[in-house]
């Protein structure tokens, strides 16, 4: 197995994906996208019920290994056209002092339309009630109602305008890295697996509506039969001013993926990660997470069709939900290389018993 390493190719393909819209409950433009490329790799592409996307490569041998990452980012709903032609909205996992003046984009039923977040520059905010979502409005640049209304309708959905740059030292600056880093890097890791062919069947999963509650991730197992599986998604980095260390331990950007220990999480499936990422040099973090339980697809996955071994691999993001998500060159290469290195050694040593002893 040759580690993968990162090249500006790679802040390309990223940087794609990054500017495919893709709110939650609207998946549609990423999945479409994920069905093209996975396709071309060869695997054998389907769709369930939720939208989830399912690439399977060797799909007659016995052991089944999950690769799965969330399709979905946060963003804001249309509730209300006013007369004068602003928007109501309601927030999906975007906080209100985020949003404040931020460019957006409306996915509509005509297209992409532009707009942004309106506010009163004159407002306090003051406490006790700070500010809130209905300080803010979404504004197109409708002059009335029927302007609006021949735009968009209620229930569209809108995204933060997708952005990407180089902040230089390895450290990648974007928009919904949150989860489009993890779609990333299970892309990668389905190219690399078609190039080696270790003697597993691979699956490679996009989920749906991870950011409202993890819910494509509760059908997976009923779509296809998983034995281990590997979430990859971004976790808080505590590299910052307000670490929080003492709830998720320490996690900093370039110093490699972070393994979760907590109940989401298959013992058995961790130690062989572990024991792979230090016999190969692969740096790796040892992580807490915010809570003892949930947050990621994990939750869903491992307790479906009599349990399935599932495994975090968690990307270190700075600013989570924001406009400006961090993540770290190094930490991509750590998260491909444990992955694939891992997904070597269970083939090679025919794993498929993770019931912990």
């Amino acid at each position: 197995m040759i580690k993968w390493d990162f090249e500006d190719k790679h802040l390309e393909l990223i940087s794609e994906l990054v500017n495919i819209v893709s709110p939650s409950m609207d998946e549609r433009n990423m999945a479409l996208y994920l069905r093209n490329e996975w396709s071309k790799q060869g695997a054998e592409v389907k769709s369930d019920i939720m939208g989830n996307v399912y690439a399977t490569m060797n799909n007659d041998d016995t052991i089944h290994i999950g690769l799965i990452a969330h399709m979905d980012t946060v963003g804001i709903q249309i509730t209300k056209i006013l007369g004068n032609g602003l928007l109501q909205f309601r927030s999906i996992g975007l906080r209100p002092h985020l949003l404040l003046g931020q460019n957006m984009k409306v996915l509509s039923g005509k297209g992409i339309i532009q707009g942004a977040i309106g506010f009163d520059p004159t407002s306090q905010y003051g406490q006790p009630k700070g500010l809130v979502d209905d300080d803010l409005w979404l504004d197109i640049g409708a002059v009335n109602y029927e302007d609006a209304s021949s735009k968009v309708e209620i229930g569209d959905l809108a995204v933060l305008s997708p952005q990407t740059s180089e902040m230089g030292s390895g450290v990648i600056c974007g928009t919904g890295i949150d989860d489009k880093v993890g779609i990333f890097i299970i892309s990668e890791c389905l190219k690399l697996f078609k190039k080696t062919a270790p003697s597993v069947c691979l699956h490679c999963i996009g989920t749906t509506q991870e950011e409202v509650g993890l819910r494509g991730a509760g059908v997976i197992a009923t779509q296809c039969r998983l034995d281990a599986c590997f979430v990859v998604d971004v976790d808080y980095a505590t590299d910052t001013l307000t670490p929080h260390e003492n709830q998720m331990g320490a996690l900093y950007l370039g110093k490699g993926v972070g393994l979760h220990i907590k109940s989401d999480n298959n013992p058995v499936l961790r130690k062989i990660v572990r024991d792979v990422a230090e016999k190969n040099n692969i740096p790796y973090q040892k992580s807490l997470g915010r809570f003892v339980y949930g947050g990621t697809d994990a939750t869903s996955v491992q307790l479906q069709c009599g349990g399935v071994a599932t495994l975090n691999i968690n990307i270190p993001c700075r600013y989570m939900h924001s406009p400006v998500e961090f993540c770290h060159q190094k930490d991509i290469e750590s998260a491909i290389n444990i992955i694939m290195y891992s997904i070597q050694e269970i083939a090679d040593k025919r794993i498929n018993n993770f019931i912990p002893l």
